[in-house]
């Protein structure tokens, strides 16, 4: 029988706007560090109730919504360069 490994992730921040009006946010897998991109579409996407929001605040009232879909891309082996990149497709 085969076992499945799953990777250690700690979502460990701080948030911080970058840029292009994303947020990046930093994660810990497995001990190492990387980062986590959340783009400007993606932020206003997550809930259009928050569009007139600071890519910030958006960012914090959807976190618990966007660290899920983040674990999920970091499982699945999506990561570019140390990067995972949340976009609004991957809502």
């Amino acid at each position: 029988m085969e076992k499945t490994y799953l990777a250690v992730i700690e979502f460990i921040g701080p948030a911080v706007q970058v840029s292009d009006a994303g947020i990046s946010y930093r994660a810990r897998v497995d001990g190492k560090y990387m980062a986590c991109h959340f783009s400007a579409e993606c932020l206003e996407d997550v809930d259009p109730t928050l569009t007139t929001e600071t890519p910030m605040s958006q960012f914090e009232s959807s976190m618990s919504r966007l660290l899920d879909i983040t674990e999920k891309k970091i499982r699945a082996g999506q990561i570019d360069g140390g990067i995972v990149h949340i976009f609004t497709a991957d809502l």
